[in-house]
C-alpha cells in the first residue's frame, strides 16, 4: 500500500518538480556559455567575443529547456485532464445502467 501512493506521489509530481529547476538550468545555462566562451575565445585569441557569444548560446540554450519543460507540464496535464473526463464518464455511464 505504502509502496503504491509512494509511486503515485512520484507520478503526480514529476511535472512540478521539473518546473521548479527552470530557473536553476537557465542560471546554469548562462554561467557554462559564459564561461565556456570565455575559455575557447581565450584559446583562439579574444576572450571578450567568445564570452558574448558564449552567453548567447548559453541564454538561448537555457530558454529552449525552458520551453520544453514547460510544453511537457502542458501535455502532462493534458493527459490528467483527458483520464478525469473519462473517469467521469464511465461513472456516468454506470449510474445510467
Amino acid at each position: 500500500m505504502f509502496k503504491r501512493r509512494l509511486d503515485q506521489f512520484k507520478h503526480e509530481n514529476v511535472g512540478m518538480f521539473d518546473l521548479a529547476s527552470i530557473g536553476i538550468t537557465l542560471a546554469l545555462a548562462i554561467v557554462i556559455g559564459y564561461f565556456g566562451g570565455r575559455w575557447i575565445g581565450a584559446k583562439l585569441g579574444n576572450a571578450d567575443i567568445g564570452s558574448y557569444i558564449g552567453f548567447a548560446i548559453g541564454t538561448a540554450a537555457g530558454f529552449i529547456e525552458m520551453f520544453r519543460s514547460v510544453a511537457r507540464w502542458n501535455r502532462k496535464m493534458e493527459r490528467m485532464e483527458k483520464q478525469r473526463q473519462d473517469a467521469a464518464q464511465q461513472e456516468k455511464e454506470t449510474e445510467e445502467e
